[in-house]
């Protein structure tokens, strides 16, 4: 039996009637379907049959479409969050400054209305600098001989006795805090009226010889007596936050709390002598010794 041939070159349809048989059995279609109820019902049973087929294309478009918008989602929230919290560290920021500027109004406010006080010619000063490290008992204010600031004035804050001026300049001056070595301010106790001295120890600040026969308590204020030409009577200088009486002395043992900010303030009042004291140009410290 002989093998069939094949022939590459057997004519086929040609595309223009392929075409034009389609479209003939598209419009016989769409004819049938609008005169024949049995030609709807026959379309209808198609769809249903295909929709499965349908939908099973349509999925990788929809899984496609569904993880680009995740995706788009997830950098929209990513790039929201690092806006938000740029913007939370930023309103923290503000508020911080904002309360640091009220708390700095507040006390220049407060050292203002002392120079209101009969504390004769005063010099509203600010602190610039804690001289050369933070516990070296000075610091220095941006006001000097320009200013009217002299060596030996008392400097006070809102709360209370600061220090003294020790050294001044032309734009600036340093002033040494009570709680500084060998400085002695004179005070009185503010509810009986006894009369002390109150001893800086380089750091902190003491009553070294106050007699157990008069009467000293926890809570006691401590003023500036006025016994100098330095500073004014009335000044707060001190807190007792402890005492009691020293066995074998005749002195009380006690503890202190200076009232005055003393590396806290930043604004401060220059309180000018009414009548410069003898010393003082040589040694301050030295005017408030008995």
């Amino acid at each position: 039996m002989p093998a069939p041939s094949l022939n590459f070159t057997k004519r086929r349809s040609a595309p223009v009637g392929k075409l034009f048989l389609l479209s003939f059995a598209s419009i016989a279609l769409l004819a049938l379907d609008q005169r024949f109820e049995g030609v709807q019902q026959i379309r209808k049973v198609a769809a249903s049959l295909t929709f499965p087929l349908q939908w099973l294309a349509s999925q990788p478009v929809e899984l496609y479409r569904y993880t680009r918008s995740l995706a788009q989602s997830q950098t929209a929230l990513q790039a929201q969050n690092r806006q938000l919290n740029a913007e939370n560290i930023r309103l923290q920021t503000t508020a911080n400054q904002n309360r640091a500027l009220e708390k700095e109004l507040k006390e220049l406010k407060s050292v203002l209305n002392l120079k209101q006080e009969d504390f004769g010619n005063s010099i509203a000063a600010e602190v610039v600098s804690s001289g050369r490290n933070f516990s070296s008992n000075l610091l220095v204010i941006d006001k000097g001989e320009e200013s009217g600031v002299r060596q030996g004035d008392a400097v006070i804050d809102q709360r209370g006795l600061v220090g003294q001026i020790i050294q001044v300049r032309h734009l600036s001056a340093d002033v040494r805090l009570i709680s500084a070595n060998d400085l002695i301010v004179p005070v009185s106790v503010a509810r009986t009226g006894v009369r002390s001295l109150i001893y800086g120890e380089g750091g902190g600040i003491a009553l070294r010889y106050f007699p157990q026969g008069a009467d000293l308590q926890k809570e006691d204020i401590l003023l500036t007596s006025g016994m100098d030409s330095i500073y004014p009577a009335g000044i707060p200088v001190a807190k007792v936050t402890e005492v009691s009486k020293n066995t074998g002395t005749a002195y009380y043992r006690s503890k202190l709390e200076p009232v005055a900010g003393l590396n806290i303030s930043k604004y401060l009042l220059v309180i000018q002598q009414k009548t410069p004291a003898a010393g003082a140009a040589s040694d301050p410290a030295a005017s408030a010794r008995p």
